[in-house]
């Protein structure tokens, strides 16, 4: 009897966010890898502290409020228009202190 292969979920295939194209996982050979997209978490959150186990400031984190992963392809990543929309992504509080009446 062959062996029986684990029950596995088949993800859904990635594709650009800017230009729809489906993008393939890194692939790595002996001597080098080929990136074939890039991915960026980012979203409006907030800061964020917690207390280390000797009563002290441990650290600080921005807690995600609305999530948003942003998927780019290597073709698209170059664009002016690209990377402004992953800064947006990934830093929105420029967009805010940006705007009039915001923080500066």
């Amino acid at each position: 009897m062959p062996p029986r292969e684990p029950d596995r979920t088949v993800e859904p295939p990635l594709h650009c966010d800017h230009c729809g194209r489906s993008v393939r996982e890194t692939q790595h050979t002996r001597s080098s890898y080929v990136v074939d997209y890039y991915s960026v978490q980012g979203g409006h959150g907030e800061v964020c502290s917690f207390a280390g186990d000797d009563g002290q400031r441990g650290g600080t984190y921005v807690k995600l409020l609305d999530p948003r992963e942003l998927t780019t392809c290597v073709q698209c990543y170059g664009k002016a228009s690209v990377q402004a929309d992953r800064d947006r992504c990934f830093r929105p509080e420029r967009e805010s202190a940006a705007q009039p009446g915001g923080d500066r």
